[in-house]
Parts: C-alpha cells; sequence; structure tokens
C-alpha cells in the first residue's frame, strides 16, 4: 500500500548508505521494497550474500501525526533496548544513522526474518493459527513486563506523563488536534465530548499504576510466519510506555481478545475497572486508524472506511458502561 509517508531513495543512495552500514563494498547488490508497511519505505537489501532490511523515516516535508515524529529513531533505541533484555524471536538492530550524509532523514538497518506475514499466509491450520497466538501472547507479556521510565512516548519528552489517565488524555487529546487540522470528521461525537468521556473515567485508567514497556501493533501484519509457525515478531515503531492492557491485542478488533493470546499472556480474567480501560484502549485503537487516513494520504481513498463505524459502536458501549 502506497502512502506519501513513505520516502522512496535512489538506488545508488541506497548502495552508499548498505556500505556505510557494513563499513565495506556493496558486492552482489541489490534491492526490493517491501509492501507490507503502511508508514514507512522498507527494503530488503541482498549484498555480499547476505539480506538486511532497511528502514527510513518519511521525508522532513511529510506532515505525520504528533505521537509518530520520532518513529524511526525511537523503533531503532526501542529495538536495542529489547535485543539487550529479551530473547525473544524478533530482528536485530545492526546499524542507525541519523548524520544526514546519504540520507536527509534517519534510517536503521535490522536483520531479515524469514517468513511472511500471516495475514498473508495461505495454508495455517486452526491449531497452528492458535499455538501462533499464544506465542504471541507470551511474547507480549515478555515486553510488557519490562519497566518503562514514564507513562508517554519514547523520544518525545513532551508526551511523558506521571499518571496513566494523564498520558491516555494527552494521546487523545492530540489525535484530535490532528484531525482537526486535517479536517477529517469524527463521527457522531465532537473532539470535546469525546475527551470528557475519557476525562470521567481518570479512577479506571489510574488503576495501571506502573508504566510498562508495551507494542500496540502487534496485529498479523507483523507477525512472521514460515511453514505454519510463528517466526517472529516485526515493526516496533508502535511501543509506547503505559499500561499493560494498552498491548495491541487486549483491544484488536472482534467482540474479546482472542483466548490463546490471553492463555499465552496468563492473563485470562479482568475486573470490571480493567474492562473499562481496555474499552477507552479500543476508541484509541479505532480513531487513530480513522485519523491516519488523512496523514498516510493512502492510494485507496475509502482505507479503513469501514473502521468509522466500529469507533460509533465502541464509543456507546463505553457510555453505558458502569
Amino acid at each position: 500500500m502506497n502512502a506519501v509517508t513513505k520516502n522512496h531513495i535512489s538506488e545508488d543512495a541506497l548502495r552508499r548508505m548498505t556500505e556505510k552500514a557494513f563499513g565495506k563494498s556493496a558486492e552482489n547488490f541489490s534491492v526490493k521494497e517491501l509492501s507490507g508497511g503502511n508508514c514507512s519505505a522498507v527494503y530488503l537489501i541482498e549484498a555480499c550474500g547476505e539480506k538486511s532490511v532497511l528502514k527510513i523515516a518519511s521525508e522532513s516535508g511529510v506532515k505525520v501525526m504528533r505521537h509518530e515524529k520520532m518513529y524511526v529513531p525511537a523503533e531503532a533505541m526501542i529495538m536495542k533496548k529489547l535485543n539487550e533484555t529479551l530473547d525473544i524471536p524478533m530482528p536485530q538492530l545492526l546499524f542507525c544513522d541519523d548524520s544526514g550524509e546519504f540520507c536527509a532523514v534517519p534510517y536503521f538497518f535490522m536483520s531479515y526474518l524469514r517468513g511472511k506475514p500471516l495475514n498473508l499466509t495461505d495454508g495455517v491450520t486452526e491449531a497452528q493459527y492458535h499455538r501462533i497466538k499464544e506465542q504471541l501472547g507470551e511474547i507480549t507479556r515478555r515486553i510488557y513486563e519490562i519497566e518503562a521510565p514514564c507513562f508517554g512516548i519514547p523520544l518525545i519528552p513532551e508526551s511523558s506523563r506521571k499518571t496513566n489517565a494523564e498520558f491516555v488524555y494527552i494521546l487523545f487529546e492530540w489525535l484530535l488536534l490532528d484531525a482537526r487540522e486535517k479536517n477529517i470528521e469524527i463521527p457522531e461525537i465532537s473532539a470535546e465530548e469525546l475527551l470528557a468521556l475519557i476525562s470521567r473515567r481518570e479512577k479506571e485508567l489510574n488503576g495501571a499504576k506502573s508504566p510498562r514497556f508495551i507494542h500496540t501493533d502487534t496485529w498479523n501484519g507483523n507477525v512472521m510466519v514460515e511453514n505454519g509457525e510463528f517466526a517472529g515478531l516485526v515493526d516496533y515503531a508502535a511501543v509506547l510506555y503505559g499500561d499493560p492492557l494498552m498491548s495491541h491485542d487486549f483491544h484488536d478488533f472482534g467482540a474479546a481478545p482472542d483466548p490463546y493470546f490471553l492463555k499465552g499472556c496468563g492473563k485470562t480474567d479482568f475486573s470490571d475497572e480493567e474492562k473499562i480501560r481496555i474499552q477507552i484502549y479500543r476508541i484509541w485503537h479505532r480513531l487513530g486508524m480513522v485519523i491516519e487516513r488523512g496523514y498516510r494520504e493512502y492510494e485507496d481513498s475509502d482505507m479503513y472506511g469501514w473502521v468509522l463505524g466500529e469507533f460509533i459502536k465502541e464509543v456507546e458501549i463505553l457510555k453505558k458502561m458502569q
């Protein structure tokens, strides 16, 4: 899926970036743009008989959403932390650069993971799918067991907050400001009404006392599979410091979280307070997808159009929760 946020670089520049990253001439050099991402340009690089993956930030003149303005350097930082802290199937950070020498914006190289995204993989049996989801739950738990320095967005100091309620409020506030700047209509509720709805749940939101590393984008497109087996998790640009229940698969689409994911997490029961928090995160997730369309400017102008109804439904559910 093409988007204006994808920064396409010449093959000559890509070769120079590769040579700088690995400190040697890029012999037998080839490059292929990978199509899975919806935001960044991502390239499969082959040189000297080895494969790596290159991710490049958007051009400086391209307007991105407030929470995404440091997404490439933040992802590199998060990957380095996870590589050092956890032994999980994920890419290894190989090199990152923001010098502007061959590329005007930050970029990084990471190791290549074999396999295909789960959402593009045919022939996965039901039993294999359940096992993959369970393993994803295990990895999600291991990530959110890491303590974070504050509630906030990595490398965006102005997002840092002392409490979860304050952090969640600013996430909604920033999305709504992004929407206003692009004249994106929020269906059936005003910005003021939505912020008031979130503010009324301060007590429940502050049930999350300790900020943790949370991966908010473990959808099936970021889950790599090979021969029906879990091969690794990619894309760490959406890791935040927050409530573990804000991890993606707790608030993904569907009436309830996948039971095999919950089994892997070791979290199968939820208090009324936790259910309210998850419901707020369901709204935040869908609101982000609604507003994202105006910034990515996808070739398909109706990309995620179906989320509008989902957003309205989730807001109504929260209004009725006691």
